[in-house]
Order: C-alpha cells, then sequence, then structure tokens
C-alpha cells in the first residue's frame, strides 16, 4: 500500500487557483511559508517551503541557494512555487495516463505522487537548521520517503559538517544506543560514513537513517538524538563551536 500524507506546520495555504504567504519572524531572518496542494484521480502534489525572505544576506543567500539545489529549480516568489507545483502536477499526470489509459480501469493503480516538504526545523544564534523530506510514488507497491537535515551556521551561512571521526567506538556505542531506542534490538552491522545523515536540534546531534538503510521498508525513518553533552567530543570544530 503506497503512503500518502501531509505535513501540517503553519497555516499557509497555496492552492491551485491563488496563492498567500506569511510572514514567521525568527531570531535573524524573516521567512515566508509557502505551500502549493492540487489533486485528482491521477496525481498529487503537495509543497511546503518556509522561504527565508529577508535578514542576514549571506544567511539568506545560502539558504536560498540550498532550497533551489533541493528543488533542482529557481523559486524566489509564492508565483515560483505555483509555476513549479503545476509542471509537478502536469509532468506526473502525463505520467500516470502513459502508464494506464491502455488498462482495464480495475487494473490501474492509485495517482501518482510527489511532496516536497522544506522547514526551519531548529534554530539559535548561532546556527539553523533545515529539514527536507520528500515522498515520491510513481506506481508500484509503495511510494519511497527521503528525509534528511542541514544544519548553517549564521556567522557565514556556510553548512557544517558536524561530525568528526566517526571510527570512535565509543561513538558507534552511542550509536548502537539510538538505534535500540527504535527496535527491541539495535543493529549490528557497521555504519559507513555515508550511512550517517546527521544534523543540528536546539538540544543535540541528530541520527536519521532511510528507508532500506539498516532496516526494512516497513520500519520507516530510524531516528534517534544524542545530547550535546554526549556528542561533543565527536563533533568537527567547528560544529562545537555552534552548540552551548
Amino acid at each position: 500500500m503506497r503512503r500518502i500524507y501531509t505535513i501540517m506546520t503553519m497555516a499557509v495555504l497555496l492552492t491551485a487557483g491563488g496563492h498567500c504567504a506569511f510572514g514567521a519572524k525568527t531570531k535573524n531572518i524573516a521567512i515566508d511559508t509557502l505551500r502549493y496542494e492540487k489533486s485528482d484521480s491521477t496525481a498529487e502534489v503537495s509543497l511546503l517551503v518556509h522561504w527565508p525572505a529577508k535578514g542576514n544576506k549571506t544567511l539568506v543567500d545560502s539558504l536560498q541557494k540550498h532550497i533551489n539545489y533541493l528543488l533542482s529549480s529557481e523559486i524566489k516568489s509564492p508565483k515560483d512555487i505555483q509555476a513549479y507545483g503545476e509542471s509537478l502536477f502536469e509532468s506526473l499526470s502525463e505520467d500516470w495516463h502513459s502508464a494506464y489509459d491502455e488498462m482495464e480501469p480495475e487494473d490501474r493503480l492509485g495517482a501518482f505522487s510527489k511532496t516536497h516538504s522544506i522547514i526551519n526545523l531548529a534554530e539559535t544564534d548561532r546556527y539553523i537548521t533545515y529539514y527536507y523530506s520528500t515522498f515520491d510514488y510513481g506506481g508500484g507497491m509503495h511510494g519511497y520517503t527521503t528525509d534528511v537535515g542541514f544544519t548553517f551556521r549564521k556567522s557565514d551561512g556556510k553548512q557544517i559538517t558536524l561530525l568528526g571521526d566517526t571510527s570512535s567506538p565509543e561513538l558507534a556505542q552511542l550509536i548502537k544506543k539510538g538505534v535500540k531506542q527504535n527496535f527491541a534490538n539495535g543493529s549490528e552491522k557497521e555504519m559507513s560514513d555515508e550511512e550517517l545523515l546527521d544534523y543540528l536540534s536546539e538540544t543535540g546531534l541528530v541520527f536519521l537513517y532511510t528507508q532500506y538503510e539498516i532496516a526494512p521498508y516497513s520500519s520507516g525513518m530510524i531516528t534517534f538524538e544524542i545530547p550535546f553533552k554526549d556528542i561533543r567530543p565527536f563533533l568537527t570544530p567547528e560544529a562545537q563551536e555552534l552548540i552551548p
């Protein structure tokens, strides 16, 4: 069964017939929350973007550039979000028709769907963390979700590498302890650097493993947080400067 979900945060709606955006004040930047939604029997599109609109120019430019990279598009305003959403919807609908128009109605699967959510997840005076979640369904038994966080230093807008030496046995034990919070028995497999997706919350370092990385699809996302007091020795010097 495919997974359909909607992430609800701020009360801002960008519909097919129009758009609106509300400013949300943060510690250093002003954010416009932009949303687009459209669906029919062939396609479903849902977009949610916390767009950095004003503030420290270096930081705002860095965040805007990263959002455009994630969406592979040039987003500068609510109108751009609407145009991007319309384009996604039309593409998904065309793909659905190509796949199912010649099939009997009872053999057709549900609407193809695409969800993008890019939100301001955590913020302090020194850093800001954006969280990206995307869901794709283009036929088959189920769709696929990818989640990842990105932490940026406010002083210069640089995306910071957080972990230093990932081969530390002490760090491995902390990770296994975190994994065991999601399962009765933690994974014993050795984690590679590429599998360590991490970002800063306001209280610690969050680890996230996407579907199939260390568990079956049915287990969903595997995530846990290690408090600053425990993770500090394993952080890069740049990351250590950001935390309390």
